[in-house]
């Protein structure tokens, strides 16, 4: 990653440790396969930012190209236990096998359901639209609609389990992907998480990766994360890596 990516989301957390501390923040979506089995309070927003996010994977003609991605992810609490999702990547940029493009990604929109539950057990339900609007060989090249869940048990010592299940549907094929998660406190603001995704893709098989990552709490209103997956048998992506930083501005 050059520098000049990364001043702007280095300024932004500078600016959000400045914020006055609030009682109760919200739990991220990143880092960790799934996303949070809670919703932004009505009128909340946050902003979740990959500084960049990497992979390196087989293209379609099974030659290796690695990608970076800026991946964007805007939360909008709607009151009760429903908020909205805006994602996108403004910049992208794939290597591989002598070529170099840049360009932005796919835009999504997104809804979240997040009922409240009694005891440790906690779920929600996120259905999502990615627009096939991307730079050509960056984007999916169609529209693909997504259906996933996130079951959420909590263990003693401020553990947690998931269980991440999810549906992808692009160009008439189905992709399945199932992901536990176990997370554990390292410090006051620091904690890990180890994850395994296990993936039925409709055209190319069945994949797997596994690995984990960090997440450091900063104040009471932002977070740092790090994550890293390696593959797990003959198919899928080789690699994915990532650094994010995410935001929540409070009531807007």
């Amino acid at each position: 990653m050059r520098m000049r990516h990364a001043v702007p989301y280095i300024a932004l957390a500078a600016m959000v440790l400045s914020m006055p501390a609030m009682a109760d923040p919200p739990d991220f979506d990143r880092p960790g396969a799934g996303f949070a089995t809670s919703v932004l309070p009505a009128g909340g927003v946050a902003l979740e930012q990959g500084v960049p996010d990497w992979s390196r994977e087989p293209d379609d003609s099974g030659a290796l190209q690695g990608k970076y991605t800026a991946d964007s992810l805007f939360r909008v609490g709607l009151g009760g236990p429903v908020e909205l999702q805006l994602g996108g990547s403004a910049w992208n940029h794939l290597y591989g096998d002598g070529e170099h493009r840049t360009g932005h990604g796919d835009s999504s929109v997104a809804m979240k359901v997040a009922p409240s539950t009694n005891g440790d057990f906690s779920y929600a339900v996120l259905g999502q639209v990615t627009f096939d609007n991307g730079t050509h060989d960056i984007g999916n090249g169609a529209r693909q609609y997504t259906l996933g869940t996130t079951l959420g048990w909590k263990l003693q010592g401020d553990r947690q389990f998931t269980v991440f299940a999810n549906l992808d549907r692009l160009q008439g094929s189905n992709t399945w992907t199932l992901a536990p998660v176990y997370t554990v406190p390292l410090t006051d603001n620091l904690q890990g998480y180890v994850e395994t995704d296990l993936i039925h893709d409709g055209q190319d098989g069945n994949e797997g990766l596994a690995g984990g990552g960090l997440a450091l709490k900063l104040g009471e209103r932002a977070q740092a994360d790090t994550f890293v997956l390696h593959r797990v048998g003959p198919r899928g992506a080789q690699w994915e890596a990532g650094l994010g930083i995410s935001v929540y501005f409070g009531r807007l």
